[in-house]
């Protein structure tokens, strides 16, 4: 059993092999993302990593792609998972990006027209796509590579290759080169 790969009948339940092969070989920045599973609500995506110096830097490079980040207003609350809240404020809850905590977390936006998902880590943002097809965020299609073979088009243009961050790669549930050269071969 090897415990830094996911199991073949596991990566392979929602998409054939020849797929994800197609999708691995095709894409340049994206990556495939299998969900890690268990009880995390989360679904398998398309992601791709970029870097981000100061405020400013992120503010800059979220705008050139169409993602506006707001601030928080006032009466809205910054969410703290520690914290209690009345059911009174839970229409003013807003998550906040951790390092800049009067800024809200994009999350659901459309980048170029295409619905996206975008969430801000320390020293880097993170563009994800799934659900194109009919908005259900668990499993990918093929709309959903192509949604990210045109945002790779744009990417190009914007000349962020040098920005792209390849920590995505050590993650477990990342389908990379690096973890699974056998799925970037040509068959």
């Amino acid at each position: 059993m090897n415990l830094d790969k996911i199991s073949d009948e596991r990566l392979f339940a929602n998409n054939t092999k020849e797929d994800i092969m197609r999708w691995c070989s095709t894409l340049r920045y994206f990556h495939y993302m299998r969900a890690r599973g268990g009880h995390n609500c989360e679904g398998d995506s398309f992601c791709v990593y970029f870097k981000y110096d100061t405020r400013e830097d992120l503010i800059s490079k979220l705008s050139l792609i169409g993602v506006n980040i707001k601030e928080l207003q006032e009466g809205e609350i910054a969410f703290d998972p520690l914290e209690s809240y009345s059911i009174d404020d839970l229409d003013k809850l807003k998550i906040t990006i951790t390092e800049f905590n009067d800024l809200v977390q994009p999350q659901n936006v459309e980048i170029y027209g295409k619905k996206s998902h975008v969430w801000v880590i320390k020293d880097r943002f993170e563009i994800s796509v799934s659900g194109t097809k009919d908005g259900q965020i668990y499993k990918v299609t093929d709309d959903d590579f192509n949604v990210c073979l045109f945002l790779e088009k744009k990417i190009d243009q914007l000349k962020w290759e040098p920005i792209l961050d390849y920590d995505i790669e050590s993650q477990i549930h990342c389908v990379s080169k690096r973890k699974y050269p056998e799925l970037y071969r040509k068959e």
